[in-house]
């Protein structure tokens, strides 16, 4: 191998968090590569519901202090107070970017109050926030040159004895299997709620698990109480600080407040079949929520202006994820430890933020915060450090290529197809790792998914070319699901106790015991890491008796 191609940052992911990390680290100054495994401009297909953000409060202590009881007291408290304070900061700049927020009669984004929050504080843009929150954030990543490539396959995250020396990625718009040395990789590509609802998912985490990474509360997940039965479709909880409401079809009202966080919401929905929205008198906000009315009138031929629209909650995002630090950096086990020049943001890092749940408005927060965080940490790390690892770069590369050899060639005797797999994987997980867990439906699920990894060894590849090859994508990513999802029931399966999102019916109450984080590995050993306090090692908000 006489030539490396080397970057001082190579960003994974291709949405909010990756490139708010890849804006910031390439304004500090490093070159800097971003690399999504689909086409450039996919970034998150899942909506915002806004952002959170204390715009008419006098301190940050309110929106603190929802974030952290709606964790379950889970949240690393110091990081939720810094996530928090740059909230307003975070909002300015989307502004001053380009992002069209709506406002009030003050001319200052308006606020309303959502799930989770005991005051206004989520603004947005309507349903148009996630495609101009992408569209401002790629024009960052021109203006500060950042090189960003699509199709690209991360297959494996070189590194020895706990420090990165780059990736192996295969190019699918050449065929071509690359090592590409880094000072420092930001894993910023989503999470694993795709193992539920049968959508894509992140490669990046799996990545760093098959790199011996523990990860961090997998058990955690936010659920979408506004989704629409019977589709993928996933309506905004902004249409509901907008004055839609939440009944039966019969008319009768939902017992529940509309104000509670999203896993009561989702919660009180799943349990009414005949649980609906009625948008019917959103008056002049319904503007807003004009591409929502289109595609609902589109995919299912109702008029949210005339008809109520039937729900049936799914998971939204996932909450665990590669355990970071202040700075994005990703832990080993213990805080004082880091993987040398490894960085996590956005759904794939378990940033401290959410705990074990999550107020609407904190997802985008988190995002753009924890990306800058990441990205300028980076910056700053890889200005006083070398490449390295280049020998390991070239032993790497030929394994990978041997292995992509043999998957293409495909097993032999049974041979099956990505699509069933990915229907039995999405079917466990919605039926024995959903609302409600207990010891005997994990370990059950956890006994099928062993099998269901058996059986992914016996994929069958249609197309044997390394172009364009999107068979092979998917196998790859349900391999990576079937990984992440064994991890998430073993996870589950050792939190005793119910918290948050985390619910079950044989262990029914919240155990002071269990106020710590959960890790598991790759090899399903399963440990534990404390929660961060306030910077004086006191209680920022004290967790509830």
């Amino acid at each position: 191998m006489e030539y490396v191609e080397a970057w001082d940052i190579i960003v994974i992911g291709d949405g909010p968090a990756a490139l708010r990390a890849a804006a910031s680290a390439a304004k500090a100054g490093s070159s800097t590569l971003m690399m999504a495994a689909d086409t450039l401009g996919s970034g998150d297909s899942s909506a915002f519901d806004g952002i959170a953000a204390p715009l008419k409060e006098s301190t940050t202590k309110s929106h603190r202090d929802d974030t952290i009881r709606a964790g379950g007291f889970l949240c690393d408290q110091d990081i939720v107070s810094k996530r928090v304070s740059q909230a307003t900061r975070q909002v300015d700049l989307l502004e001053r970017w380009g992002v069209i927020f709506r406002r009030d009669s003050d001319g200052i984004p308006f606020v309303r109050r959502g799930p989770g929050h005991t005051l206004p504080r989520l603004t947005g843009a309507g349903d148009a926030l996630t495609r101009e929150c992408q569209q401002v954030l790629e024009e960052q990543c021109i203006r500060h040159g950042v090189v960003r490539r699509g199709n690209q396959i991360p297959m494996e995250l070189v590194h020895t004895d706990n420090a990165v020396h780059g990736v192996i990625a295969l190019d699918m718009s050449s065929g071509i299997l690359n090592s590409i040395q880094a000072k420092a990789i930001i894993i910023a590509d989503g999470g694993y709620e795709g193992v539920w609802t049968g959508t894509a998912t992140g490669l990046g985490l799996d990545l760093a698990m098959k790199a011996g990474l523990a990860v961090k509360n997998l058990e955690f997940v936010a659920w979408a109480p506004l989704a629409v039965k019977g589709t993928n479709i996933v309506l905004p909880l902004g249409m509901m600080a907008d004055g839609a409401k939440l009944h039966l079809s019969s008319g009768a009202e939902l017992d529940v407040d509309q104000y509670s966080d999203t896993t009561s919401l989702a919660n009180a929905i799943g349990s009414n079949s005949d649980a609906v929205l009625d948008a019917r008198h959103l008056g002049d906000s319904s503007i807003w929520w004009a591409q929502t009315a289109e595609l609902i009138s589109t995919r299912l031929g109702i008029d949210i202006n005339r008809q109520t629209i039937p729900l049936h909650p799914r998971v939204a995002t996932t909450l665990g994820g590669i355990a970071t630090d202040e700075h994005g950096r990703a832990i080993i086990g213990k805080w004082s430890r880091w993987f040398t020049g490894l960085y996590a943001a956005g759904d794939a890092a378990s940033s401290g933020l959410h705990g074990a749940g999550m107020v609407a408005g904190n997802r985008l927060l988190d995002a753009m915060a924890g990306g800058a965080a990441a990205g300028e940490h980076a910056a700053n790390f890889t200005s006083k450090a070398d490449f390295t690892g280049r020998s390991a770069l070239e032993t790497s590369l030929g394994a990978c290529e041997a292995d992509l050899d043999l998957d293409m060639e495909g097993a032999e005797g049974e041979v099956l197809r990505t699509s069933p797999l990915f229907s039995k994987l999405s079917d466990i997980m919605n039926e024995k790792v959903s609302h409600q867990r207990d010891a005997e439906g994990l370990s059950k699920a956890l006994r099928t998914l062993l099998s269901l990894q058996e059986d992914s060894k016996k994929i069958h590849l249609d197309d044997h070319s390394r172009l364009f090859n999107t068979n092979l994508l998917e196998a790859t990513r349900l391999k990576a699901g079937i990984r992440l999802a064994i991890a998430t029931t073993q996870s589950a399966l050792a939190r005793t106790e119910s918290r948050g999102t985390h619910q079950r019916t044989d262990f029914d109450q919240t155990d002071s015991d269990w106020l710590h984080h959960s890790l598991v590995d790759g090899e399903g050993n399963t440990s534990t890491l404390a929660i961060r306090k306030g910077s004086a090692g006191n209680w920022i908000l004290a967790p509830e008796a």
